[in-house]
């Protein structure tokens, strides 16, 4: 197996090269064979014969950066590639895609980072790296002393998380996801206050069993939503958004198509609801390639 120099080692070389040293000594002096430094010297050195370590290092990545070009998947599929850039979109991830045809989603990512930057945007996380929460002290509220905490709830029947989506303005999402099957709704609101989120729940249909929401003020009159939807609530532990985990995943996905910032008030439930529906009908790795809506009382069924 040949050794490869990296950056320090071209310096060194330089160095001992210059200082009149032979290639057995300077193999020697560096840890690898002779015939690494032979190679390194023929490739690598300058027309007149001299060997500069920078110039080295620069030819040096410039061929490794080429080496794999005609082995490359997408790069040599023009068919592949168009196809791959047709389904790429913030609700669906290159992982779906991946499987769908039969390749690996690291490809389809190494492609993107490597030549086609500009679908950047297109990815699930649009190439951004996931924020870490620390713990934070909480705040009493009176409201809280007397809920259900997450500890207490059941883990048969159906099992909703639930949350609010903040925009620009006032206007807000109020989403759910049914966790057994990641079944998701969500509705626009006027505004974040508690009445808005008792008025939507109480005309909603699909929600029943329990639900878990954080201690939000938005979440204050649970016991009249308790009373209109016939649904358990319990709220999980403040400032632990992980045991919320599927909801806050969701939310995630929601921000694919309505990133912070968003204005609310421009757009109809309607238009939501085509999303929502998107995203329900999107095949999941975690359900084993199975849709939300097929799990979810068995509405609808995976279409081939």
């Amino acid at each position: 197996m040949h050794t490869h120099l990296n950056r320090d080692r071209r310096v060194a070389l330089a160095a001992l090269k210059k200082a009149g040293m032979n290639q057995s000594r300077i193999a020697k002096e560096l840890g690898v064979h002779r015939s690494t430094i032979s190679r390194e010297l023929l490739r690598n050195a300058q027309k007149n014969g001299r060997y500069h370590s920078i110039c080295a290092d620069r030819l040096a990545r410039g061929r490794r950066k080429g080496s794999k070009r005609e082995s490359r998947l997408l790069e040599n599929d023009a068919g592949l590639e168009t196809l791959v850039e047709a389904l790429l979109d913030p609700l669906v991830s290159p992982e779906l895609i991946a499987h769908e045809l039969g390749i690996s989603h690291e490809t389809i990512y190494a492609w993107i980072s490597r030549s086609r930057r500009d679908l950047l945007p297109r990815l699930p996380q649009r190439g951004k790296k996931r924020r870490r929460y620390g713990l934070k002290r909480s705040k009493k509220q009176g409201w809280t002393r007397q809920v259900r905490c997450i500890g207490e709830r059941p883990e048969a029947g159906e099992n909703w998380e639930g949350d609010t989506v903040k925009g620009r303005t006032r206007a807000r999402l109020l989403a759910h996801v049914e966790r057994r099957s990641l079944y998701t709704v969500a509705d626009l609101m006027p505004n974040g206050t508690a009445d808005s989120v008792h008025a939507v729940l109480k005309k909603h249909q699909k929600i029943s069993g329990t639900v878990t929401y954080d201690r939000g003020s938005e979440f204050a009159l649970w016991q009249m939503i308790e009373r209109d939807t016939g649904a358990a609530i319990y709220f999980a532990d403040p400032h632990h958004p992980w045991q919320r985990g599927k909801n806050e995943n969701t939310n995630g996905r929601l921000r694919r198509m309505y990133p912070k910032r968003f204005d609310f008030g421009t757009i109809r439930q309607r238009d939501l609801d085509a999303v929502v529906s998107l995203m329900n009908h999107t095949k999941r790795k975690s359900l084993s390639w199975r849709t939300p809506c097929s799990l979810f009382r068995g509405e609808c069924c995976d279409s081939d």
